[in-house]
């Protein structure tokens, strides 16, 4: 594995595993220190890129902690399935972070944008990720096979444009998890009724600001 948290003085390293640290504990979620050091590890690797390539709008490490890998981790105890597409997934959130802390599970990563997709493979191969798959494509032109057991997606798009392009998918029996700041009723109600919505509020301590998850799946259908 190699490591490129070199980019931040050591000090500093040190503050940052530390706000890991507390970041999991209020979570209630433990993490091995191969895995807290592969996500460090990934936050130096966007920080270093993202001078170059703009690849998050986040560039301070302490807000990285929070604002991605605790964010990211406050999904996990939702997931269900084996095989998950993280639709839209931009620098790899949630997909990295939820791959590193749960290795039997394999993510595939898709999004539009090269530059990002050249940037997952680097982490692929630098972290030895076996278990992410990034993909260029588009979510709504995405062809997998087999198809995901479940797809997340960080505030990617209204639920109902969500549901337009993933719908073959969640017919098929895959949930959606989409990750939301705040979901305003008229966005639920959007829906097509043949679709279920369960709302669920994420909150940790230190929390900024609302987070919801909206977990979308088809219901069950007329004979």
């Amino acid at each position: 594995m190699s490591l490129d948290s070199a980019i931040w003085p050591a000090e500093q390293r040190d503050r940052i595993r530390r706000r890991l640290d507390r970041g999991l504990a209020q979570l209630g979620q433990d993490l091995d220190d191969r895995q807290r050091e592969r996500l460090v590890a990934y936050l130096a690797g966007l920080a270093r890129w993202n001078r170059a390539y703009n690849l998050t709008a986040v560039d301070d490490p302490m807000e990285m902690v929070d604002r991605h890998i605790i964010d990211s981790l406050s999904v996990r105890p939702f997931l269900r399935g084996r095989r998950i597409l993280d639709a839209g997934t931009g620098a790899g959130l949630p997909g990295v972070v939820l791959a590193i802390a749960d290795p039997g599970r394999h993510f595939i990563l898709a999004d539009g944008n090269n530059k990002k997709i050249r940037f997952l493979r680097h982490i692929r191969r630098s972290l030895g990720l076996d278990n992410i798959e990034p993909v260029r494509a588009r979510v709504e032109s995405l062809e997998l096979d087999p198809p995901p057991d479940e797809i997340v997606a960080r505030a990617l798009a209204p639920l109902v444009r969500l549901v337009e392009w993933l719908g073959p998918w969640l017919d098929s029996g895959a949930r959606l998890l989409a990750m939301k700041g705040k979901l305003e009723e008229s966005e639920r109600t959007a829906l097509p009724g043949a679709y279920n919505v369960e709302l669920v509020q994420l909150e940790w301590p230190g929390q900024r600001g609302a987070r919801c998850l909206a977990i979308v799946s088809r219901g069950e259908q007329e004979p």
